[in-house]
């Protein structure tokens, strides 16, 4: 399948997140107009705006209140704020755009996921530039950088609440997602489109408890994945990668979790960019250690999952290649 269609898909697997973040910065557009106008609406009609998922997540107040008791701004509030409304519409005429993360060949994928989200904080910077203006507290020599990106570290969790999550195309060989491990969080939503020869298993760094991970060359798939309410990470991949899926509410211990495990025919055997053969190994055994099932003689080779022991020994030992 074509590159384009399989971020298509990406994008609707994430598509709940994007309509969510597009709907706020919409209703704040519209109370940026209202503000400027003179008028404005109660909190009440803002969380209604924001719809039943903000609820008891997002800080209405802070984000996008505007009531009409402080409908009137100073004049030398008008400034700040029209800058503020500028930065809203360049996000809301991204479109689709800004959800969407094309790596070129070598880029360092976590430098360039932090970039994509400081240009989506900018829906929050500008939330505290028109707040801080409505008060009189904007100062440009302190504030005016607000509107050149807020890094995720600095989002609150009402702002990660409303991340939009990204869809990542990429090279195989730029693969290292344990590199967005910092940005999971608070039901950020991450897909993966790789192309080209990839690590088989590397997505097994993510694993965590309440993280739901599916690593797939099936575009088909994704439906688990987009319903899960919580902090999610998928993976496109070619064939010839490992298949599982992580479902957080599929049971307490990490073995019961992996509802679906299924081997490539065999282990790498040369280096994947800057990742070795050794390190590809690595995250096959990683898989071994969480998805097998215990059992009382410490033996989990009658189980399917168990079956990744003695496979990876079947295999050619990979000290020594390249």
């Amino acid at each position: 399948m074509p590159s384009e269609d399989r971020t298509t898909i990406a994008l609707e697997a994430i598509r709940p997140r994007t309509e969510l973040f597009h709907s706020a910065v919409a209703t704040t557009m519209e109370q940026i107009r209202s503000l400027l106008a003179g008028t404005g609406e109660t909190p009440e009609d803002q969380s209604i705006s924001l719809g039943n998922f903000a609820r008891g997540h997002v800080d209405v107040e802070r984000f996008s209140a505007f009531t009409r008791q402080s409908a009137k701004v100073e004049p030398s509030a008008e400034q700040p704020i029209r800058a503020a409304q500028r930065a809203l519409d360049d996000l809301l005429q991204m479109g689709d755009s800004l959800f969407v993360l094309k790596l070129t060949e070598g880029a360092h994928l976590g430098v360039q996921v932090a970039k994509r989200l400081a240009t989506i904080g900018n829906a929050f910077s500008a939330a505290h530039v028109v707040e801080l203006a409505k008060r009189g507290q904007y100062r440009e020599d302190q504030h005016a950088l607000l509107l050149d990106g807020l890094a995720f570290a600095d989002w609150s969790q009402a702002e990660r609440a409303l991340s939009p999550g990204l869809v990542i195309e990429l090279e195989g060989a730029d693969f290292v997602p344990a590199q967005v491990a910092p940005y999971l969080d608070a039901g950020m939503k991450i897909v993966f489109v790789v192309d080209g020869d990839a690590p088989a298993a590397a997505l097994s760094r993510l694993v965590t408890p309440g993280v739901f991970i599916q690593q797939t060359p099936d575009e088909s798939g994704l439906d688990a994945f987009t319903a899960w309410q919580g902090t999610a990470v998928a993976a496109l991949l070619p064939q010839g990668s490992a298949t599982f899926v992580h479902d957080p509410s599929a049971g307490e211990t990490t073995y019961e979790r992996f509802t679906t495990l299924e081997l490539p025919k065999e282990v790498r055997k040369r280096a994947i960019g800057g990742i070795s053969a050794v390190q590809q190994a690595e995250d096959l055994h990683l898989l071994q250690t969480l998805a097998v099932v215990p059992s009382p003689t410490g033996e989990a080779a009658s189980d399917p999952a168990g079956k990744l022991s003695a496979w990876l020994l079947s295999q050619t030992n990979l000290a020594g290649d390249g």
